[in-house]
Parts: C-alpha cells; structure tokens; sequence
C-alpha cells in the first residue's frame, strides 16, 4: 500500500523494445491494487482504467476476492474485447491479469 492513503497503488513498469502484444516478450505491466480503493468506487476505477488500454496491453487487477461481477461488468459494458486470466487466489487475495485483446 503507498505511503498516502489517499493514492490509488498503481505500478508501472516502462515497457522497451518488443510490442506486438504477444506476452512472450514482454511480461512486465500494469499492476492495479484494488484493495485500496474505496468499496464504492472499485468497479468504476478499474473499469476505467481497463477502458484506457490498447489492443495487446494487459494488467494485473489485485482485488480481495474473485472479481467475477466486476469482469462480467467489464465484458457487458465496454466495447472492447478483453480475456481474464486467474492468476492466484487465497483468503482475502485475487490476482487476475486482463488483456485487451481487440
């Protein structure tokens, strides 16, 4: 969690060379903690930042269950097509990776 409880912990890491969006090559992105973001305004954020990624982008929503309304929501309401992916899941913990892929 950051160090301001007012800031929504997103990290990015820079991404160089290769882009076709494969995921062979470039492994590293996004990382969204929806943990910290207030219950009430988490669908919206993450929808909206899903909303900004371009074909072949992808991130890894970390969210305190499995976010299964949240995907439907995010499949019924953008027009945009994207695949999720569960990563990890424990008590308290989910880790799914979204990519955007048309």
């Amino acid at each position: 969690m950051s160090e301001d409880p007012n800031l929504i912990p997103v990290t990015e890491i820079r991404r160089t060379g290769h882009s076709c969006g494969c995921g062979e090559h470039d492994p590293e992105r996004l990382t969204l903690d929806a943990r910290a973001i207030p219950h009430r305004l988490r669908h919206a954020a993450v929808i909206g930042a899903v909303s900004s990624l371009q074909v072949g982008e992808g991130l890894d929503l970390v969210a305190p269950h499995v976010p299964t309304p949240l995907l439907v929501q995010i499949d019924q309401q953008l027009p945009m097509t994207f695949q999720h992916t569960l990563l990890e899941t424990e008590d308290g913990y989910a880790r799914v990776e979204i990519l955007r892929t048309a």
